[in-house]
C-alpha cells in the first residue's frame, strides 16, 4: 500500500464534468466514503461542495489543488483526542 494520503482520494464519474470525491480507506456504506460533490465550474477550476462534516463550499483552480484541499477538510474533519479540560465547579450552596 502507498504512503501517499492523496491516493486514497478517488473521483467518481457522475457527467463530463461531475464527480462524487471518495475516500477509498473508508467503506462504500461509510458515511466517511463521500466526501463531496464536485463540478466542472464555468469559468474554470472546480467547485466543491463538502458532505463529510457539512462544511460547505469551496473553489478550486486545479484538481492536485482539490486533492490537497480534501486532505486538509479530512485533517480538520478527525476527532481531537486527548484529556477534555476540566470543569471549573461552584461549591454548593449549603456550603455558603
Amino acid at each position: 500500500m502507498s504512503d501517499d494520503p492523496i491516493g486514497r482520494l478517488t473521483l467518481e464519474p457522475l457527467s463530463p464534468s461531475a464527480w462524487r470525491l471518495c475516500d477509498s480507506s473508508a467503506a462504500a456504506s461509510d458515511a466517511a466514503h463521500l466526501l463531496a460533490y464536485v463540478e466542472a465550474a464555468d469559468d474554470g477550476g472546480y467547485d466543491v461542495t463538502w458532505v463529510y462534516c457539512a462544511r460547505g463550499t469551496a473553489w478550486y483552480p486545479t484538481v492536485d489543488e482539490l486533492l490537497r484541499g480534501a486532505l486538509r477538510h479530512l485533517a480538520a474533519a478527525a476527532p481531537r483526542r486527548g484529556k477534555p479540560k476540566p470543569i471549573a465547579h461552584r461549591p454548593p450552596l449549603a456550603a455558603l
